[in-house]
């Protein structure tokens, strides 16, 4: 007899559930909104809208490139990828990139990124979801950069990992995003805040 696993159907109507990282796993969500778990619980986000795509659209098509010229060096960069930044709280971060070396065997959700990108929106329990939660939670874990692009202050925000804190540096509309995690990688922030049109 087959002992298939019983799946949870979740939508929005289930913000704020008690769930189980093996519940928040197997579970099959309503789209298109995305879902995280935080002390337990679940957490419903409203899918990116298209400012928030075009904001973080010069990042994923640098990255995406880095990873296809330089294999070696980057084993993932994966979009909305699944983090466990601790045994109640599973996050979605924007982008995530995996640099090859002595973690290249792990796999997600306890595989933790080198680098993660936040894009904030708008909602002030997003800017302080991104501001003050994932950056504690991103520093325990060991995330070693982590960088919030914030599409109302036109700036980015480059947190790179100390043990005490993130260092932190920002990066007006005139500057440019380099980092030493990816050697020649560089990405005009004006690319991210210029016009649409």
């Amino acid at each position: 007899m087959s002992t298939a696993v019983a799946r949870n159907h979740l939508g929005p109507t289930d913000a704020g559930r008690w769930l189980t990282r093996d519940e928040f796993a197997t579970a099959q969500f309503q789209e298109p909104y995305i879902y995280e778990r935080v002390m337990g619980r679940l957490l419903v986000l409203s899918p990116a809208g298209p400012e928030h795509r075009f904001v973080s659209r010069p990042f994923r098509r640098q990255l995406s490139g880095y990873w296809d010229r330089h294999p070696d060096l980057v084993d993932d960069v994966d979009i909305e990828g699944w983090v466990a930044t601790s045994e109640d709280n599973d996050r979605l971060p924007d982008i995530c990139v995996y640099l090859a070396g002595s973690s290249s065997h792990e796999v997600v959700p306890n595989r933790v990124p080198d680098l993660v990108f936040e894009f904030v929106s708008g909602n002030r329990s997003d800017q302080e979801r991104d501001y003050v939660q994932k950056r504690q939670e991103y520093h325990q874990i060991g995330v070693r950069q982590y960088v919030i692009v914030d599409r109302l202050k036109r700036e980015v925000l480059v947190l790179r990992w100390q043990p005490s804190d993130y260092d932190t540096a920002i990066l007006t509309i005139d500057e440019t995003y380099t980092t030493p995690l990816l050697p020649g990688l560089e990405i005009r922030v004006a690319e991210a805040f210029s016009s649409k049109d």
